[in-house]
């Protein structure tokens, strides 16, 4: 019939009645204080920002706490350093036994010892035997490595490459001072670890270490308390003078101990000749 429009194809969408997508008045409005409501493309609400500001500053404040409290309760880790990125030449007389060492002159006319490692868990036993003399002539070296210090007590890490070379300067020759029989309260320790190398370089936690160390001939001390509250070490070592042996420390290593023997301090190093070991009273 004439002025009837043809059907459209929908395709299987069906036609809303008129007016169905017309929102019922108000609908579009939101509830009161909906204004606030958080959109990511849309600015902050205030009260978020005041919230944010607010929980940030506290955040931070906690933290500082936190860290001044932690910092409060730990154990000190010592003053020990380990300089790696310096390599010094140290000259003097070397001394093998009981462990490797280099008496170096001081600008004060005293003398000190410096203890002789490898890098690593190792002892230099072996690379200053070449060196050292069995009829006890004294031999001057030079030696090349990286200092490692604490308490004015100094260790030095030898070089790879060829680090000792004969010849330098001969300090004068010292005797040790006998101190007598004495008893000490402390910690048998690895001197390389708890001079600087790890920090700290002692207590349960450094135990294997401190094991492994001593096995590969490093120079073992025991550190105490004094009555003045400092610290005080001298390296222990057999009745005969010899270096003592890993299973007879093991047990003591990194734990409270006694060591009862006979002291000497020479260039201001302290060596024990132990008698016994055993728990303190």
């Amino acid at each position: 019939m004439s002025g009837e429009r043809p059907p459209q194809e929908s395709n299987g969408a069906r036609d809303f009645p008129a007016g169905a997508s017309d929102f019922p008045a108000g609908a579009s409005d939101f509830p009161a204080g909906a204004s606030d409501f958080y959109v990511g493309y849309l600015p902050t609400p205030a009260h978020d920002r005041r919230f944010t500001r607010i929980l940030g500053v506290a955040v931070a404040l906690a933290a500082v706490a936190i860290a001044v409290l932690c910092n409060a309760f730990a154990r000190p880790t010592g003053s020990g350093v380990w300089d790696t990125g310096s390599e010094v030449t140290l000259e003097g007389e070397l001394v093998a036994k009981p462990f490797p060492m280099l008496r170096v002159a001081r600008g004060d006319g005293t003398v000190e010892r410096v203890l002789l490692v490898e890098m690593g868990k190792h002892g230099a036993d072996a690379r200053v035997a070449p060196f050292a003399r069995a009829d006890g002539t004294r031999v001057a070296v030079q030696a090349r490595g990286y200092l490692i210090a604490r308490d004015g007590q100094r260790m030095l890490e030898l070089s790879e490459d060829a680090p000792i070379a004969a010849g330098g300067v001969m300090p004068p020759a010292t005797l040790p001072e006998r101190i007598g029989t004495v008893e000490l309260e402390g910690e048998i320790v690895d001197s390389k670890c708890w001079l600087g190398v790890m920090k700290p370089g002692d207590g349960k936690a450094h135990r294997d270490c401190a094991t492994l160390c001593i096995r590969g001939g490093i120079p073992p001390s025991i550190v105490c308390r004094a009555p003045d509250r400092s610290t005080r070490r001298a390296l222990v070592v057999g009745q005969d003078g010899a270096p003592l042996s890993v299973e007879v420390l093991a047990p003591w290593i990194a734990r409270p101990v006694r060591v009862r023997g006979q002291a000497d301090v020479v260039d201001g190093l302290a060596v024990i000749r132990v008698t016994a070991l055993g728990e303190p009273e």
